[in-house]
C-alpha cells in the first residue's frame, strides 16, 4: 500500500461517511469524478454550509476513493452499512498516513492487549513520538495536535469503533471485519489495514 507524506490536513475534515457513500453511489451509476465535481458545484450534493466546505468535502472524499482500486465500488454497493463504514475507514487509512499509523500503533496495540479504552494520554504519547520521528511533525503546534486528536476520535466514532463521548476515556470496540471487506483488502495490497484493525 503506497504511503503519503504526513499531513495535518485532517484538522479540517471528518469521517463524512454519508458524503463518501453519496460519492460511491454516483460512481456506481457511471458518473465520473469530474461530473460529480460539477454537480456538487451546482447543487451542493453534500449539503455543505459554505462554498469552501462544499469543495473541501468533495476533495476529501474523492481523495479517499481514489486511494482504493475501482473494484471496491461494486463491493461497497453490496454491503450493509456497518461493512460500508469499514471500507470507508480503510479508505481514510489509505489516504492519511499519520492516521494509518495511529490505528496501527495505538488502536491495534490496545486490541491485542485487550485494553479497550482510549485516553487523551494515549493520543498525546502518539503525537509526541511522531514529533521525535519526523521533522515536519515536530513543527506542528499544540493546537494542531489537539484538533487532530478530535478528528481521529470523530472518525473512529463514526466508524463505530469508539464510544461517542466528549471528554474522558472512551470505550474501544473491537471491529469484526466483514469477510467480503477483509478478502477485498487482502487481495488489493491492503493487508496492513486488516492487521491494524484486528486483535492478532
Amino acid at each position: 500500500m503506497r504511503r503519503h507524506p504526513y499531513s495535518a490536513g485532517a484538522v479540517k475534515v471528518a469521517f463524512w461517511f454519508q458524503e463518501f457513500r453519496t460519492l460511491i453511489e454516483l460512481l456506481a451509476k457511471g458518473r465520473s469524478y469530474e461530473d460529480i465535481k460539477e454537480q456538487n458545484e451546482q447543487e451542493n450534493i453534500f449539503g455543505a454550509s459554505t462554498v469552501t466546505r462544499k469543495r473541501q468535502i468533495y476533495n476529501t472524499v474523492t481523495a479517499r476513493a481514489r486511494c482504493m482500486d475501482e473494484s471496491f465500488v461494486p463491493l461497497f454497493m453490496r454491503l450493509n452499512v456497518a461493512a460500508q463504514k469499514q471500507l470507508a475507514l480503510a479508505a481514510v487509512m489509505a489516504q492519511d498516513a499519520l492516521f494509518h499509523e495511529f490505528i496501527y500503533e495505538v488502536v491495534h496495540e490496545k486490541l491485542v492487549l485487550c485494553s479497550f479504552e482510549l485516553t487523551d494520554a494515549d493520543m498525546e504519547k502518539f503525537f509526541r513520538r511522531k514529533q521525535i520521528q519526523d521533522k515536519r511533525v515536530a513543527k506542528w503546534t499544540e493546537a494542531t495536535f489537539q484538533r487532530l486528536g478530535r478528528t481521529y476520535r470523530g472518525i473512529l466514532a463514526g466508524a463505530g469503533i469508539l464510544e461517542k463521548k466528549n471528554r474522558g476515556p472512551r470505550q474501544l470496540y473491537a471491529p469484526l471485519l466483514d469477510l467480503s471487506v477483509e478478502k477485498w483488502l487482502q487481495e488489493h495490497d491492503m493487508a496492513e489495514v486488516v492487521h491494524a484493525l484486528s486483535d492478532r
